[in-house]
């Protein structure tokens, strides 16, 4: 099984929604994605490439003063095999390079797995975001601090 991080591209987009629709019922959506691909100069987005399809992916924006995880995913089928280490990994090395003195990320109150993962790699509770989500449910404020 050959896998690798790299850059998202714009013909990438379509596999990204699939992926997003599985895991979390809803999307970011083509048009944003690609807005954030072709327009925004702080996006940088990158998926998990295994045996050249799209398995994953994380987006985030880096700033100079502040880096934020957009949305991270890896497919049910490829979780609990380190690729969601390895991704986040690769982000928070991105921002250390980037200088950025934190990293922040929004996650459900109940995503239990993934609050784990954010803990194991130094990411604390900062606050609450009460009926963030569509569904009504909190979302909880994950800060690293990179400094």
């Amino acid at each position: 099984m050959k896998y690798q991080i790299r850059e998202m591209k714009v013909a990438d987009i379509p596999a990204v929604i699939e992926g997003e629709k599985k895991i979390f019922k809803e999307t970011l959506g083509y048009d944003m994605l690609y807005s954030e691909l072709t327009l925004n100069p702080y996006a940088y987005y990158f998926v998990l490439d295994i045996n050249h399809q799209v398995k994953g992916y994380i987006g985030l924006w880096i700033e100079s003063e502040r880096a934020e995880i957009v949305n991270f995913y890896v497919d049910k089928e490829y979780q609990n095999h380190g690729y969601g280490s390895m991704i986040l990994e690769f982000a928070i090395n991105l921002c250390k390079m980037s200088k950025v003195p934190n990293i922040s990320l929004e996650v459900r109150e109940h995503n239990l797995i993934a609050i784990s993962l954010y803990e194991k790699y130094g990411f604390k509770v900062a606050y609450r975001r009460e009926k963030y989500y569509k569904d009504l449910e909190d979302a909880l404020v994950m800060i690293k601090e990179l400094r």
